[in-house]
């Protein structure tokens, strides 16, 4: 058994030999070719014997190794496919948020009684043409008209917040009444944006001296903070919900020290307007 095992090991020590010898005889052979030199039939034929008799070593060698580069790529293409699986699922899952969200949002129109939200609505951009000194805090006038597809009651802001809604329309022009109007009668509703607290009310008046606006109805002013967001309400069916109105400024009471009143800083300039915004309902402008 022993001289069995010599056997086979000697067998393995000659096959290693005879490579080597064989890779030697390529490296000298290749040294000793002149490239311009007639090769003889022996050369030619030992040439060629060496190249195939390469080949044939290196053959597993190289099998290997491209064998090792294609595990690689696979392996690099299963990590990225569990990288694009988990994408995937990730926009599944947000996906599956906007639908909630979109159906959550639905039923707080529907709890409110509100009829659109700023997504229901695209931007007609407009220039002001006209303010008359003696109305300046009640209306502009800008260049679009029924031509453009303005209609009455449209809402209109500028790039800081809401300015008003147009009240007349002729074929290139259109009338907007300012949220500074000194006319009382068109009370908007607003939202106060506090924490967890919603709470809810309208704007009264505007005060020319402080530039502020007014609003009343708060049902518990106690949760109002100076610096507190007011934006459009949605409830009345006119102004879509979620457009900034301004920021709480101070908070007082009334002449008989039993009301809060709550004075708002415009978020827009209503000194200084010149390009404003026309929002139309998205089913309206098809």
């Amino acid at each position: 058994m022993f001289g069995r095992k010599k056997q086979s090991i000697s067998k393995k020590y000659i096959l290693i030999l005879i490579i080597i010898l064989i890779i030697l005889l390529l490296i000298i052979f290749s040294f000793t070719l002149k490239e311009d030199r007639k090769l003889s039939k022996a050369e030619s034929l030992l040439k060629d014997g060496l190249i195939y008799s390469e080949k044939i070593i290196t053959y597993p060698f190289n099998y290997i190794k491209e064998n090792i580069k294609e595990y690689k790529k696979l392996k690099d293409v299963n990590k990225n496919n569990n990288i694009l699986e988990t994408s995937i699922d990730r926009i599944d899952s947000i996906e599956a948020e906007n639908i909630e969200l979109r159906r959550q949002l639905e039923t707080l129109k529907e709890e409110l009684n509100i009829n659109y939200t700023l997504s229901d609505y695209e931007y007609l951009n407009a220039t002001v043409v006209s303010r008359n000194v003696g109305y300046w805090h009640n209306k502009i006038t800008i260049n679009k008209g029924t031509y453009n597809g303005v209609e009455k009651d449209m809402v209109v802001i500028s790039s800081k917040g809401l300015i008003g809604k147009v009240i007349k329309t002729s074929t290139f022009t259109s009338d907007v009444r300012l949220i500074t109007t000194s006319d009382t009668s068109n009370k908007i509703s607003v939202h106060i944006s506090n924490g967890d607290n919603n709470l809810y009310g309208l704007i009264n008046s505007y005060d020319y001296n402080k530039n502020v606006l007014e609003l009343e109805g708060i049902s518990n002013t106690k949760d109002v903070n100076i610096g507190d967001y007011v934006y459009t309400s949605g409830l009345g069916g006119v102004f879509p919900t979620g457009i900034l109105i301004g920021i709480v400024e101070e908070i007082t009471t009334d002449s008989y020290d039993l009301a809060k009143i709550i004075k708002v800083k415009p978020s827009a300039d209503f000194n200084d307007i010149n390009y404003v915004s026309i929002l139309k309902r998205k089913s309206d402008s098809k």
